[in-house]
Order: C-alpha cells, then sequence, then structure tokens
C-alpha cells in the first residue's frame, strides 16, 4: 500500500479554530498526554557544548511567552482535565523568569490537577528558592548540576559540596544517594507537600546529539527501540510554537520541518491530533525514522517524571 505524501515543512495548513475541536472517540481532546513541557522563557545563562544553546546565540536575550497564549495553554489543559506533569523549561532557565511565580499559580487555578515541575541547572537556587516551590506546590523539582567540561564524571562528592553551598544540607532535609539514569542524584521528597526534588550530577557521555543541535562526546548508532515522546509529550516553545517533541530546536535549519503549528493559531488538541502528529507518533511507535531523520541518533528516553 502506498503511503501519503505528507509535507517537507509540517506547519499546519489548518483554518484557524472556529469552534471547539472534534473530540477523539475515548472523550479526551488530548488523550495520551502524560507531561506538558512548556517553554515560558527564552534566556538561559549558560552555554553547555553538549546543548543547542552552546552553539547559538538565541538564547542569551530573555523574552517571555506572551500572556495570552500561556492562558490558553493553561486553560486548555484544564479543561481536557489534564493531570500530568507541566514543566516550565525547554531550552531556558526557568529560574531566571520574573514571572515564574505568577505562572505557577496560573497553572494551579487552570488546571488545577495539572503537577507544576520545576527543571534548572541551579546555578540561581538556594534554599529560599526550594522554600518558594514548597509554598508554591511544585511537585517535582529537578536540579541539574552539570560540570564545566563534557569529560568531568559525576561524584557523590561533587553532590554534597553543592548542598552544602546552597545551604540544603541541613538535618531536616534528609538526602538519599543513588545511582540514576543520567548518572548520581541526592534526591529528597517532602512527605507534607508532595514535592519530589532530585540533585542530579549527569554524565555528559550518555547525552544524546539533539538531532544534530549538540556536540556530544560519542555517537550514537542509529536508533532501533521505538520512541513513545509523540505519544505522551506536548512541547511548547517560547513563541507559542507546538514541536514533534522537547529535542526539537525550531532555530536550526533542519529542525524547521518539526514546527507543528502555533497555539495563537491553533488549539492544543487540533494541534495534537493533527495528520502529521499522527503519522510521527505511528512510525515511531514502530522505530521507523523515514519521515523524521533527526530522531535517527536520539537516545533520549522518557523522563521518570512521565511515569
Amino acid at each position: 500500500m502506498t503511503e501519503p505524501t505528507l509535507p517537507a515543512k509540517a506547519l499546519l495548513p489548518l483554518v484557524p479554530s472556529q469552534g471547539s475541536p472534534a473530540q477523539p472517540a475515548d472523550g479526551s481532546p488530548l488523550a495520551g498526554i502524560r507531561y506538558v513541557e512548556v517553554e515560558t522563557s527564552r534566556y538561559c545563562n549558560r552555554t553547555c557544548s553538549w546543548c543547542p544553546n552552546g552553539h547559538t546565540d538565541a538564547r542569551r536575550i530573555q523574552q517571555l511567552m506572551d500572556w495570552q497564549v500561556f492562558t490558553k495553554i493553561t486553560a486548555e489543559l484544564g479543561a481536557a482535565h489534564f493531570e500530568g506533569f507541566f514543566a516550565f523549561h525547554n531550552y531556558n532557565e526557568p529560574l531566571a523568569n520574573p514571572r515564574l511565580r505568577e505562572e505557577i499559580a496560573q497553572v494551579h487555578l487552570d488546571a488545577p490537577g495539572a503537577k507544576p515541575a520545576i527543571y534548572t541547572n541551579g546555578d540561581l537556587f538556594n534554599r529560599d528558592i526550594l522554600e518558594q516551590m514548597r509554598e508554591d506546590g511544585v511537585k517535582y523539582l529537578r536540579i541539574t548540576r552539570y560540570p564545566h567540561r563534557s569529560a568531568v564524571l559525576p561524584t557523590y562528592e561533587a553532590l554534597r559540596r553543592w548542598l552544602a553551598r546552597t545551604k540544603l544540607d541541613t538535618p531536616d532535609l534528609l538526602w538519599k544517594f543513588t545511582e540514576v539514569r543520567q548518572g548520581l542524584a541526592a534526591t529528597w521528597t517532602d512527605q507534607a507537600g508532595g514535592l519530589k526534588v532530585e540533585v542530579i550530577r549527569p554524565s555528559i557521555e550518555t547525552y544524546n546529539d539533539r538531532g544534530g543541535t549538540a556536540a556530544v562526546l560519542q555517537v550514537a548508532p542509529a536508533r532501533t527501540a521505538p520512541c513513545q515522546m509523540t505519544a505522551t509529550s506536548l512541547s511548547v516553545d517560547y513563541r507559542g510554537q507546538v514541536k514533534m517533541c522537547c529535542n526539537v530546536v525550531p532555530e536550526g535549519a533542519q529542525h524547521h520541518e518539526y514546527v507543528v503549528g502555533t497555539v495563537a493559531e491553533h488549539s492544543l488538541a487540533e494541534l495534537w491530533h493533527h495528520p502529521v502528529m499522527a503519522d510521527w507518533r505511528g512510525r515511531h511507535a514502530r522505530s521507523d525514522w523515514s519521515r523524521s531523520p533527526a530522531c535517527k541518533t536520539c537516545v533520549q528516553a522518557l523522563p521518570e517524571t512521565r511515569r
């Protein structure tokens, strides 16, 4: 059977929404989504070589997501009774966003079932911010303490030094030290509020090249394992563009075709169920990268928060 030909670029040929999108058979307009990544700000304070930010100046200035676009996202998630994780990041540093606490409050207001999640490099983190996160009802906090050089291996001692420097090595915070997929971690859970904190010292050699936009130590073999990213996660950049997945870097010429459309013009449901996304979803489930060549060397595993 001949497969349908898709456009070279995945920018949607849809007419802007005139009303509510058609409901899928199971009644949920955002069926399958367990994790939403909304890049509510642009700036990152680091330029790591193993990240696309190390090869572009695109993240050296701050720009906040349009508030109307942001609240459109939160309102639609609330209407869909979304109960997964809502992360305020992608290639940005969320703690550099002066509006972050207001955004967290808006998520609680519009989508009360959602679980706010913060992913940060920790450079701007301290004990006061931890207390703010607990007060604001954040449910997951991942602090990735990147080394200055990619060849540096993770150690528990490096984690302990950082905990001491940020005044997090106190008796009321009982840290557990363990191995994780990314390297080594110190973990703590606030039983009262349900906040889980992971401070990770990563092994950069496990990182992927983000579809050819980042420099990593190892060259990954062609991927043979299926990918569920397009079936379980929704990624929106600071311009309100919905992307194939979080690894897409629209600034790169090789990734422009992986932008599906904009939240300003379409509903999340229209973007999530668009034929282009559905085609990627089906192909990725059977390890077919013919419509998304950037996926061939990606070794991204589903983050623990999506379980």
